[in-house]
């Protein structure tokens, strides 16, 4: 099973920063040693072709998972966006409302600006996530996005 890999920190929040390549949004993954604590995740993915059930899927394991902040960026991320809002509200708000969990998608930014508010500009809200982040995840769905983005850096 898939697990983010820690490839630093970053200087200017303190966040230890991970990485997560997968197949598809079908694929489970796991991150063992967050024992509760919280983190901020930037999605980078190709979503045209994904159901909005394995969207949905996808955003619950991330919640499950501690997410706190979480941001989208790619082709059809707005419907990534929305499928992480629908988990967040749940099917019978507010009963099923988890929290304020933070939500952004940057369509139309290059992925430059969007990891920069990513590292920069996210800050949890302190009701959901009293003690912060101390993680910052990026997951990177579909091998070949993740090529056309290490050909362009």
């Amino acid at each position: 099973m898939p697990a983010p890999r820690i490839i630093g920190r970053h200087r200017g929040t303190g966040r230890e920063l991970a990485i997560l390549g997968l197949d598809s949004v079908k694929a489970s993954f796991s991150w063992e040693n967050r024992k509760g604590r919280h983190f901020v995740c930037l999605c980078v993915m190709d979503a045209r072709n994904t159901s909005a059930d394995e969207l949905g899927s996808f955003c619950s394991n991330l919640l499950r998972t501690g997410c706190a902040y979480f941001c989208a960026w790619g082709p059809d991320c707005e419907r990534v966006h929305d499928a992480m809002d629908a988990e967040i509200v749940g099917d019978d708000p507010p009963t099923t409302y988890i929290g304020c969990v933070m939500t952004t998608w940057h369509a139309n930014e290059a992925l430059r600006d969007a990891f920069g508010f990513f590292l920069d500009c996210t800050a949890p809200d302190e009701d959901f996530a009293p003690d912060g982040c101390a993680s910052a995840l990026i997951i990177v769905v579909d091998q070949l996005i993740g090529l056309r983005i290490l050909s362009v850096s």
